[in-house]
């Protein structure tokens, strides 16, 4: 379950992020992480935890529910 998680929020992320035309590096400002947390959430290596799901999720604008009931 976790696998399909980390796919569908992965996927979703990069979608959002490249349609605001936001860096990595952008987006990791914004959510005052790391650019390496970022690109190591789209390439599938790391799962982000759920308070990060949510930071990303608002400065992306996107919903978490329409993104997992895909």
């Amino acid at each position: 379950m976790d696998d399909i998680i980390k796919e569908k929020f992965k996927d979703a992320l990069i979608i959002a992020r490249k349609s605001k035309d936001m860096s990595q590096t952008d987006l990791a400002k914004f959510i005052n992480k790391s650019t390496s947390l970022v690109c190591d959430i789209e390439k599938g290596r790391k799962k982000p935890s759920m308070p990060v799901m949510v930071e990303i999720a608002k400065v992306l604008e996107i919903s978490l529910d329409s993104t997992f009931l895909k």
